[in-house]
């Protein structure tokens, strides 16, 4: 199947929504399965946005700050000892001045702090980041995530749903940044625009669209036994005196 006929596909497969749109969900149909990965909820007239990974369930949730070389993507990292550790599923925010954090998806779970952050960081704020990478979801196997059912009422909810081939096993979900909707096209691929893409402005009337491509593999890029697995990256904040980039990371098994 080509590049244009998997995207005439997803789209086909979405419907159309009209109302106010107050969050998204995404959903992976995969055969007979259809799983619920993530929620993306929005503020009314903001542009701060935040996605929560409530499906996902597994002992513990892992999250902190990860930094690399920015030129060497190789090494290893243990994201168990160096996070900070969550019984209950996480979220992340992303605000428009560029401050970004994890929380628990339930306070009362963890902590009476309903400003409680688990992990922060600080980078340039998102009406600057022209054409950026600014976060990645990574997920590997789906007997781990909830089931999908199809809500009898919308209530400002809309469902993005993903139908892969049966030998697709790995995802990765990338999300850009940009002033115009041109700036978002041909970010993996060259002539290949994004799955999908929202609008929005700041409060001073500027604009702002964030796009997103999906990257589907049919390899594992587990070893061990447990083929399932949620990684996200946000931030992608590279120095300029050093070179490397820095990210908040949420990591569960």
């Amino acid at each position: 199947m080509s590049d244009n006929d998997f995207l005439e596909r997803i789209r086909g497969a979405n419907e159309n929504y009209h109302g106010k749109m107050r969050s998204v969900t995404f959903v992976v149909k995969r055969g007979n399965e259809q799983k619920k990965i993530f929620k993306w909820f929005f503020k009314p007239n903001n542009i701060d946005f935040y996605i929560s990974f409530p499906y996902y369930h597994c002992e513990s949730y892992h999250c902190g700050v990860f930094e690399r070389p920015d030129a060497s993507p190789n090494g290893t990292f243990n994201a168990v000892r160096n996070g900070t550790a969550s019984h209950v599923p996480l979220k992340f925010s992303y605000h428009r001045d560029g401050n970004i954090h994890f929380k628990p998806t339930s306070y009362a779970s963890n902590t009476d702090n309903n400003a409680y952050k688990l992990a922060s960081l600080k980078v340039l704020p998102i009406t600057q980041r022209e054409g950026e990478h600014v976060f990645t979801i990574l997920f590997e196997g789906l007997s781990k995530f909830e089931d999908y059912k199809k809500p009898l009422r919308r209530k400002g909810g809309l469902e993005i749903l993903l139908p892969i081939p049966d030998d697709v096993i790995n995802f990765e979900i990338r999300g850009y940044t940009s002033s115009t909707s041109e700036g978002l096209d041909g970010k993996v691929k060259a002539g290949i625009p994004p799955w999908f893409q929202f609008e929005g402005r700041s409060p001073e009337g500027e604009p702002i669209y964030l796009g997103i491509y999906a990257l589907l593999s049919r390899k594992s890029h587990i070893v061990d036994i447990n083929k399932n697995g949620l990684m996200v990256l946000a931030g992608f904040d590279r120095s300029e005196k050093t070179g490397k980039v820095k990210s908040l990371y949420l990591f569960a098994r």
